[in-house]
């Protein structure tokens, strides 16, 4: 059960448009551990970590290798978002629709790492999506 709450954010993930929520949802914890370069990979790696356990565990529970309920791995993608840049305003907006825009449509590496399977795989398509649009929005804001 610690599982399913863990990485549905609540049962937040069971609301339409999952991927969405779990943007929004990241937002909130990017904001609370966006301090430095050391605060986002710390709390990053720790959501990873444990969005990987409770991920793996959701998929033997429903036996779907990429249960949409789970956001776990958008928020470890959205906190990704900011390892290159300081959380604003201006860059939460920017960042909630590049990366958005690369989840939906997984360009190269994004589409090569949602096909491995498990919750690796779940976890590691979005974190990469983050770290493309951490990148992306350090080029854009120079």
């Amino acid at each position: 059960m610690i599982y399913e709450i863990i990485a549905t954010g609540f049962y937040l993930g069971r609301l339409p448009a999952p991927g969405t929520i779990g943007t929004l949802v990241g937002a909130g914890v990017a904001y609370l551990v966006s301090f430095n370069l050391w605060t986002v990979v710390v709390a990053g790696s720790v959501l990873f970590l444990v969005g990987l356990i409770a991920t793996s565990e959701v998929i033997r529970m429903t036996g779907d290798p990429d249960p949409d309920q789970v956001i776990i791995d958008e928020v470890v993608g959205f906190v990704a978002c900011f390892l290159l840049v300081e959380f604003t305003l201006y860059t939460v907006v920017v960042a909630f629709i590049l990366f958005r825009v690369i989840d939906i449509f997984k360009p190269f590496p994004v589409n090569l790492l949602e096909r491995v399977p498990g919750a690796f795989g779940v976890m590691l398509d979005d974190l990469v999506a983050g770290l493309m649009t951490s990148f992306l929005m350090f080029l854009l804001l120079q």
